[in-house]
């Protein structure tokens, strides 16, 4: 237990109650980084005045930027994330003679790194249905419960959690510029189906 910078400025300010206070005052006295830090907090607040919120002195400035320095890499994403290409879709391969008709089940397979993702999308214009596949081409299995996000135009319409077997499914998807978010503990594999390819 440390030392936020709410409660940093709430103790110099006598903003909070006398239990929480005295429990804070009691930790500063064991706790050498919180003591310190309610030190600068305090170099800080002394040298700051209310003409100072436009133009800071360059030492408060330093003493500012040192409370917030980041961490290394900090307010970086830890997760990497990937494009799947599409490498397989059953729309754009050649028609059997005949074999016309409304309502044909459309298959992808798209692929990122060592993952493959199968998608079946059927149904009519307003009913369509997209059931799909997360596979591990080493054969390693999945955690359970990764979510899988149906995004419209890069807004998240719906998310499902993909079962233990990679399976997901979506039971209302629309028109429009579709894509497949996936966020696996240490990547996100995003996907992209365009509206002409859904119909």
């Amino acid at each position: 237990m440390h030392l936020k910078s709410e409660t940093a400025l709430d103790l110099l300010e006598q903003r909070l109650d006398k239990d929480h206070e005295l429990l804070w005052n009691q930790h500063l006295q064991g706790c050498n980084q919180c003591a310190k830090d309610l030190d600068r907090w305090r170099e800080l607040k002394s040298g700051l005045k209310r003409l100072h919120l436009r133009s800071a002195p360059t030492e408060d400035m330093q003493s500012a930027m040192h409370l917030f320095r980041l961490a290394p890499d900090a307010g970086r994403s830890k997760l990497r994330r990937v494009l799947a290409t599409i490498v397989f879709d059953s729309f754009l391969q050649p028609a059997l003679a005949g074999a016309r008709g409304g309502g044909a089940a459309r298959q992808l397979v798209l692929k990122s790194g060592i993952f493959d993702i199968r998608i079946k999308v059927w149904g009519t214009r307003n009913r369509r249905q997209l059931i799909g596949q997360l596979l591990v081409r080493t054969g390693d299995s999945l955690d359970p419960e990764i979510p899988c996000h149906l995004l419209l135009d890069g807004k998240r319409l719906e998310t499902r959690t993909i079962d233990d077997q990679g399976e997901f499914h979506f039971t209302s998807v629309p028109d429009g510029k579709l894509s497949l978010q996936i966020d696996l503990p240490t990547l996100t594999i995003t996907g992209t189906l365009d509206k002409e390819e859904i119909q």
